[in-house]
């Protein structure tokens, strides 16, 4: 795996409940058109604090239902919140997935964090059962962002290449197939998700990104949170659906 930036504390978790409520209309109409119904089993790879793996337990309603997080707080997280679902600490990589062979292995918003995501799709459509789906959902591109919205997507561009990944993982599955679905959200809201990540960034003397640089930034999306004039930002996201 890659080295995971965006981190797994308390606002990490704020975070991840805003993006998953951003993604939820284009995840479920996703889900709904391409994953096997009552899959004997289903993994939900990168889980997190289990947004996603509820959306699967609603939409699909596996058998059993497995959750796996490289986070072993995120994973805590999930458990208390979907206490009927099994969550594993584990890297999602491995040859040797629990549950496999799988029905259906969805994962969204995780290929960017991983290295070489092609090898890694490989390696996930090895585990699925005769007539099991794999499901990607990754962020490809992101439409003309205006001033320090379009800073910030530089600089989290620079600090995942750092950590070994692609932000536009989604772009690399292109060969593949699948289709682009656009996410559009207001410039306060995205303002909001990215200052976490600045926030958390500005923590962190390893990263290549200059502290002042970082704070010129944080400034720029406070005033695009606090006083924005109708902006907007545009995430598109590939969703891949293949079948075995």
């Amino acid at each position: 795996m890659s080295e995971y930036t965006f981190g797994d504390d308390r606002s990490a978790l704020e975070r991840l409940r805003l993006v998953a409520g951003a993604y939820e209309p284009i995840s479920r109409a996703f889900l709904a058109a391409h994953a096997p119904r009552s899959a004997p089993v289903a993994l939900d790879l990168g889980c997190g604090p289990a947004f996603s793996t509820q959306l699967l337990m609603e939409v699909c309603n596996p058998i059993t239902l497995i959750g796996i997080d490289s986070s072993p707080e995120f994973v805590q997280i999930a458990r208390q919140r979907l206490p009927q679902v099994h969550f594993e600490a584990l890297d999602v990589t491995t040859n040797h997935l629990p549950g496999a062979p799988a029905g259906l292995i969805y994962a969204r918003l995780l290929l960017a964090h991983l290295r070489d995501p092609m090898a890694v799709v490989q390696s996930w459509l090895r585990q699925l059962r005769p007539g099991g789906s794999l499901l990607v959902e990754d962020l490809e591109d992101v439409i003309d962002p205006p001033g320090p919205l379009r800073g910030y997507e530089e600089v989290s561009t620079q600090i995942v290449r750092s950590g070994g990944g692609s932000m536009y993982a989604g772009a690399l599955l292109a060969d593949l197939g699948g289709e682009t679905k656009q996410v559009t959200v207001s410039g306060t809201l995205a303002a909001q998700i990215y200052l976490f990540n600045v926030r958390r960034w500005l923590c962190d003397p390893s990263l290549p990104v200059n502290n002042e640089h970082l704070r010129e930034l944080e400034r720029g999306l406070v005033r695009v949170r606090d006083d924005d004039h109708g902006t907007t930002v545009t995430w598109v996201a590939r969703q891949l659906s293949i079948r075995m």
